[in-house]
């Protein structure tokens, strides 16, 4: 073995492969500061799924912020679902909130190839639910205003920590919905914990381990469901990074 060889090119750090045309300006959230990046990669079958993950923090406002840039596609039939800009953001002393944003070709309702659709979902788990709902109705009213519809959903899946999800969908590949939404919630968010008293020792147990253990499950047979193969490894390696940093 060369030695030389070895020491110098093994397992070198992979590149993002990230086209910065495709990528959005974050919300304006005072001091925030980039702290990492993450690359998860999984394949199985003819599905490959590529995960990067940016994570910025605030001293300023004492916020973390993941951002996530995805792409799960499968190569024969080439149905994809891409996340373009999904985030998780958590003031120290509040839950965390998730907006998740994805441009697809196959439909997670009826699992069958569809027109190009981007679809925005809302998520804050294990807050009071009249908070919930106030944090809502900022969002619904800043969305009405812009022209957008939105509705408001309870999941059975889902635990009653959890709570409903607030989402909205668009036609085509639209990056500026996203970018809107992502200003939107992040204002509804400030107001919320402006509002609801902080919580020095907030447990956030309950959203990590649901997210990590169990929704990855959940994640792994739907997107089976719609012909692609996630392995759930790789889901739980993408929450992980979404959660555990708090």
């Amino acid at each position: 073995m060369d030695v030389q060889d070895f020491t110098q090119n093994y397992l070198q750090p992979s590149e993002a492969g990230l086209d910065r045309r495709f990528t959005m300006p974050l919300p304006d959230i005072a001091g925030l500061a980039k702290t990492g990046r993450f690359i998860v990669q999984g394949e199985q079958d003819d599905t490959f799924s590529t995960n990067i993950m940016e994570t910025f923090a605030s001293e300023t406002s004492d916020v973390r912020l993941v951002e996530v840039y995805k792409n799960t596609q499968e190569r024969v039939q080439g149905t994809f679902i891409r996340l373009v800009g999904t985030i998780s953001v958590v003031k120290k002393g509040w839950p965390f909130f998730f907006l998740d944003a994805a441009v697809s070709n196959v439909s997670p309702i009826t699992a069958r190839k569809e027109d190009l659709t981007t679809r925005v979902a809302v998520h804050l788990p294990q807050a009071d639910p009249d908070s919930r709902n106030s944090f809502f109705d900022s969002l619904s009213q800043q969305a009405g205003e812009a022209g957008y519809d939105c509705a408001t959903r309870q999941i059975e899946q889902l635990p009653e920590f959890w709570g409903p999800l607030w989402s909205g969908h668009t036609g085509g590949v639209s990056l500026d919905f996203i970018t809107t939404l992502r200003g939107f919630a992040w204002k509804a968010y400030e107001q919320y914990c402006s509002t609801a008293p902080r919580q020095a020792d907030f447990d956030y147990t309950p959203t990590k381990q649901h997210i990590v253990f169990k929704h990855s499950w959940t994640e792994h047979h739907l997107f089976k469901k719609m012909g692609l193969s996630v392995p759930v490894e790789s889901q739980a390696a993408f929450f992980s990074v979404l959660v555990a940093g708090v």
